[in-house]
């Protein structure tokens, strides 16, 4: 993984964690560019309504107003969409974005994609195949997952993403790609009128947590004894 890649994939993990701790309040996007590169697309189909186009695909560099000179990865849900910028969105668990056994299959499907391939992702070709998988994931709703048929079907795609993005379909399907250690989240914009976009966190184990807890604990614990022997030596 490049230098860029890496400083890109830590600066998106470390602002989307801080906004994940935040209230569910509004905040506004500013698209900045795309991260890696755009892939063209032909023949992109969304079913039921059989929407047709030709969207670019890859990963955006996206800016909060409230932490200005940095950006984040993230990823589009609707690829028959516009992107509009600036816009006002609020950050949601993937959870209450996709909701029921469906949500749980598409929040599944992503998350183990992202723990797979995302730390891996620096290049055009990568991001677009990523993009591509992502929107199969969320529109597909019967069978597996592969871009020849179902809800959601691509023709082709440039720079190698098509095949890349089928390869990674594949293993999801075969169970591959079974480890999710990434969590999902989605900015939603509020008022309907652009696209919602997902962004994925590395969780923190739970005995990472209790170590850090009990590390405050500790010291907590020793500064107030060590207050209490600098009183009793002034007494």
């Amino acid at each position: 993984m490049g230098k860029v890649g890496a400083k890109l994939l830590v600066m998106q993990m470390a602002i989307a964690a801080a906004f994940a701790t935040q209230s569910a309040s509004a905040d506004t996007l500013s698209y900045v560019g795309p991260a890696y590169g755009f892939v063209s697309t032909t023949g992109v189909v969304t079913s039921p309504a059989a929407i047709t186009s030709t969207p670019a695909a890859g990963g955006f560099l996206m800016q909060n107003a409230s932490a200005p000179g940095d950006s984040f990865l993230a990823w589009c849900l609707d690829g028959q969409g516009w992107l509009t910028s600036p816009a006002t969105y609020s950050l949601l668990a993937g959870t209450d974005f996709y909701t029921g056994a469906a949500g749980n299959v598409k929040i599944g499907a992503l998350e183990r994609l992202a723990t797979a391939v995302l730390p891996y992702v620096n290049t055009k070709m990568e991001s677009g195949a990523f993009q591509l998988a992502v929107w199969e994931i969320v529109n597909e709703t019967a069978g597996q997952y592969g871009f020849d048929s179902g809800n959601f079907t691509v023709v082709s795609a440039t720079d190698g993403a098509y095949d890349l993005a089928g390869q990674w379909l594949t293993k999801l399907n075969k169970g591959t790609f079974s480890a999710d250690t990434m969590t999902l989240s989605v900015w939603k914009d509020v008022n309907d009128r652009t696209q919602d976009l997902a962004v994925f966190t590395t969780r923190v184990p739970e005995p990472d947590i209790y170590a850090l807890m009990g590390m405050g604990l500790g010291l907590l614990a020793w500064s107030r004894r060590r207050y209490k022997l600098k009183d009793a030596a002034t007494a």
